[in-house]
């Protein structure tokens, strides 16, 4: 078994059975470089960019528990080094330790629960909308700022009730600077409009709204990613989130709503959005003032 299978099988448990305490892995002297760099590689296409949390014996200060203090703790004075990923509901991390009388270097694999961030320490009743308001520290808008019958008998469509939720929350404007919202009769980013001039073939190899289970793009986004639902099913809010990035021209399918995806692209480090991983605190821009 690799490494990379050894780390799923510790989230595994840990998913399974909530630990108090890390799981620490304590990996032979002579495990090679080759192999440890595979797993760092891994680790950072789950999560982005590591913390560097301990080097040379010095403990990064402002490490707190909301940044992974959780994988130094089981170490004290032997910890030399330690890498660590947020990864959803759990801490990851890579590093080594002193052994022999300090003569020594030994590999260690951690894995430590955290919160969730994209729950936003709210009760599990909250809804989606509810929790990207805590994420933003957003107050939600008093009234909503679209006739949903008359936008979605112009589309040709209903919409997915998230959608609605997050447009009647929030308006017209940005998260994080990195995704903008398209919204029925918004001046620059009207999802009416836009549909109705999107080619027919921007989205190969899937077809484009309102043909069969054609893509119809909900977000707009300056850092070279498409952001789409795929239609077809009979309830809107069955639709899947699409994502295309231009590096990689390849689609991501995410079964949920754009209320779940918008909290885990700003807080969840697994999916790999830079918001997750660049930003220590989120916003929503507003394009009503």
């Amino acid at each position: 078994m690799n490494l990379v299978e050894i780390v799923r099988g510790l989230l595994d448990s840990h998913r399974q059975e909530p630990r108090v305490q890390p799981t620490v892995l304590r990996l032979p002297e002579e495990t090679g470089r080759e192999e440890l760099a595979g797993l760092r590689t891994v680790l950072g296409q789950w999560s982005g960019r590591p913390r560097n949390l301990a080097m040379d014996r010095f403990v990064d200060p402002t490490v707190t528990e909301e940044r992974g203090l959780a994988l130094l703790e089981p170490f004290g004075d032997e910890l030399v080094e330690m890498a660590g990923w947020g990864y959803r509901a759990h801490w990851i991390g890579l590093g080594r330790i002193a052994t022999g009388n300090g003569a020594s270097r030994r590999p260690v694999v951690v894995v430590a629960d955290r919160p969730d961030p994209a729950w936003a320490g709210l009760p599990e009743s909250s809804t989606w909308v509810e929790r990207l308001c805590s994420i933003t520290g957003w107050k939600p808008r008093e009234l909503p700022c679209i006739d949903w019958q008359a936008a979605e008998s112009a589309l040709g469509t209903p919409l997915p009730q998230e959608y609605k939720e997050v447009v009647d929350a929030f308006g017209p404007g940005s998260f994080d600077g990195y995704v903008g919202l398209l919204i029925p009769n918004n001046k620059s980013l009207d999802l009416i409009n836009w549909s109705k001039k999107t080619p027919a073939d921007r989205f190969a190899p899937h077809t484009t709204f309102p043909a069969p289970q054609g893509l119809l793009q909900w977000g707009s986004s300056e850092h070279e990613i498409e952001l789409v639902w795929q239609t077809g099913a009979a309830d809107p809010s069955d639709w899947p989130v699409l994502v295309r990035d231009d590096f990689t021209s390849e689609w991501r399918q995410f079964n949920c709503g754009v209320g779940e995806f918008l909290a885990r692209l700003l807080t969840d480090v697994g999916l790999g959005f830079p918001p997750s991983y660049l930003l220590d605190g989120h916003s929503f821009e507003s394009w009503d003032h």
